[in-house]
């Protein structure tokens, strides 16, 4: 049995790390997708149960108490978000969305973690992409947010800088299939091994 990955992406809101998901998901038919939960409304291009499980504060707290919630924090100081239980070290390898604070909880009991940071070339780049997005009503909380996202990016294993991008998604893609082919060398060092004893 191959040891699963999960890869978990983190970025600023509007560095554009959904997108990045979608074609990672949509180039690796067999990574599965982790939609985490949220209490915020869903923005008119996301798809619930795929970008996230839209849910109520009520829902929210109930799933607290019922322990389907692994770990989850209240971001902009509005909005919770938590993502659900499950092994991360059984399975199919995962793709999760989470802020650094979920990723070092997860890298605590995950076997095999990659973590990618997704950042913006700027900060106006953000604020640029956030107000063009929505109409935000806590641009200045997000924007405040970002900047402390923005201070852990160097506990990352890689660091993408979305200014194009065709480029930050050659270099998602480029993580995905290195990361795997690595995990699968001892196997295959071990195949080889034995074609060379069995000659």
């Amino acid at each position: 049995m191959r040891e699963p990955i999960l890869f978990v992406v983190t970025g600023p809101s509007g560095s554009g790390k959904g997108t990045i998901m979608r074609a990672i998901i949509a180039a690796f038919k067999d990574i599965v997708k982790v939609a985490t939960f949220t209490t915020r409304l869903p923005r008119p291009n996301e798809e619930n149960g795929f970008d996230y499980n839209f849910v109520t504060a009520e829902e929210f707290r109930e799933k607290i108490e019922r322990d389907e919630i692994a770990e989850y924090e209240q971001v902009y100081h509005d909005h919770y978000y938590g993502s659900p239980q499950f092994d991360p070290n059984v399975g199919p390898d995962r793709l999760m969305e989470l802020d650094f604070n979920g990723m070092y909880k997860y890298k605590k009991t995950t076997k095999r973690l990659v973590s990618i940071f997704i950042a913006p070339p700027s900060l106006e780049v953000i604020a640029g992409r956030i107000t063009r997005r929505s109409q935000e009503v806590n641009l200045e909380r997000r924007m405040g947010n970002a900047y402390e996202q923005l201070q852990q990016a160097g506990s990352y294993d890689y660091i993408i800088i979305n200014e194009d991008f065709e480029a930050a998604r050659a270099e998602a893609l480029a993580i995905v299939l290195a990361e795997r082919l690595k995990r699968d060398r001892e196997r295959r060092a071990t195949l080889i091994k034995g074609m060379c004893e069995n000659r």
